[in-house]
């Protein structure tokens, strides 16, 4: 899994990309096919803002949250995207049952 980092609107923070490496083992147990991941985080006055952008070969998934701080921000992100990359790995593994072929019935 390949993580990248934007800073807008202040200068880059090793402290916030220790923590993302720590916890981003949420989304490790998710992963089906080679991930890249982007975290872009902000700041508009007293708001601290944290975007998610994941992309594989057949997802393609956003995630944003806000919160006094930016660790509070960066945990319901991943939270939101956990639940999306556990919707989509169910409907891909419920695809994947559906679709085997049936034994014929032999009377």
């Amino acid at each position: 899994m390949r993580i990248d980092f934007k800073f807008r609107h202040f200068p880059a923070s090793d402290e916030l990309t220790t923590y993302v490496h720590e916890r981003i083992d949420r989304l490790e147990r998710f992963e089906m096919k080679p991930l890249h991941v982007e975290f872009t985080f902000s700041s508009e006055k007293e708001t601290k803002c944290v975007a998610i952008h994941v992309r594989g070969q057949d997802i393609e998934m956003h995630a944003t949250s806000d919160g006094p701080d930016y660790f509070t921000a960066i945990d319901l992100a991943l939270e939101k995207m956990a639940r999306q990359l556990s919707r989509k790995k169910a409907r891909v593994q419920g695809h994947q049952k559906n679709h085997r072929p049936k034994a014929p019935k032999v009377s």
